[in-house]
């Protein structure tokens, strides 16, 4: 039984900077694999890109609300929002998350127009 290579580690890093987030996962495979191939790598297989892409969002989406969060119970105990204790007991407990999971979910963003392919290129 053969099993897909392990993906290298410099194409992990190409990964992170095609992908937006937006962007389909097929064109960062393509784009990938075109860069792969570029440097002699071997070519990754979709299914590993796409759980690779997918992780690679959830990170950033965790990232960004663990941020968010920061910002917004420091901005709470510095004006005196709340009672510093609660803000306190919730940074460390983090039972504003779900008191509040609204408020630290990303909004979605602006479409912004895609490009499009030109004809003969």
């Amino acid at each position: 039984m053969k099993f897909a290579p392990a993906i290298r580690p410099q194409l992990f890093e190409l990964m992170g900077e095609l992908d937006d987030g937006e962007r389909p996962i097929a064109e960062v495979w393509r784009e990938l694999g075109y860069l792969a191939r570029a440097r002699k790598l071997l070519q990754p297989s979709y299914e590993s890109v796409r759980r690779a892409v997918h992780d690679l969002r959830e990170l950033r989406r965790l990232q960004y609300s663990r941020l968010k969060r920061a910002a917004i119970l420091s901005a709470e105990f510095l004006w005196n929002t709340r009672d510093r204790k609660g803000i306190v007991l919730d940074a460390w407990d983090g039972s504003d998350i779900e008191r509040r999971r609204e408020r630290y979910q990303r909004r979605p963003r602006a479409k912004r127009p895609r490009p499009t392919p030109r004809a003969g290129a």
